[in-house]
């Protein structure tokens, strides 16, 4: 069995490992970038400053608390519907 899932992961295509895309470290999401993953890249080139990501953030209706963990320097969010990274 953990042979046959094995060859199941090998076989699936380097795009659906990031299928699922979280936050991400900065690193992280250059590594990914480095790998191909167009949605990495897209976060790093469209880094934002933490202060332009708190205030977006409060202009969608997110909380104070959901907003200060959402922009932590260093973060990335490739999956959102505008990737982006934010800077230190």
């Amino acid at each position: 069995m953990r042979f046959v899932l094995c060859l199941l992961l090998v076989a699936l295509p380097p795009s659906f490992a990031f299928a699922a895309k979280g936050p991400m470290s900065l690193s992280e999401a250059q590594a990914a970038a480095a790998k191909g993953d167009a949605d990495a890249a897209a976060a790093i080139t469209l880094t934002t400053d933490r202060q332009t990501c708190l205030n977006g953030c409060a202009n969608r209706g997110h909380s104070k608390e959901q907003c200060a963990n959402a922009c932590r320097p260093g973060l990335c969010h490739p999956g959102a519907s505008q990737p982006y990274c934010v800077a230190k």
